[in-house]
């Protein structure tokens, strides 16, 4: 298979998997809810704000994001796809809004 195919075929199975992402369990909803008030309470930032900031710092789309508590820190682990098909990951610290 070609390259342009390939990233073809990578790009619509992404569209079809997104309404699949939308659909979190009600307890991790909860836990994360939690984790987030307790984060913006302290002056950090949501976990949507982080997703926004990395699409724009990278040019890419976040394919994956999810709430980690690192050392009594929260952190948000953000899976990205560039236009050209790479997909790499990034961490940014829920307090600070720094990228690791």
């Amino acid at each position: 298979m070609n390259r342009p195919a390939f990233i073809a075929l990578v790009s619509l199975a992404l569209c079809a998997a997104t309404p699949g992402m939308a659909a979190l369990s009600a307890a991790r909803i909860a836990g994360e809810r939690d984790t987030h008030a307790s984060t913006l309470a302290a002056g950090g930032i949501s976990l949507d704000q982080a997703v926004q900031m990395a699409q724009s710092r990278f040019n890419a789309r976040v394919v994956r994001a999810e709430t980690a508590n690192e050392g009594g820190r929260v952190v948000y682990r953000l899976r990205l796809l560039s236009a050209d098909g790479r997909v790499f990951s990034v961490r940014v610290d829920a307090q600070t809004g720094q990228f690791e």
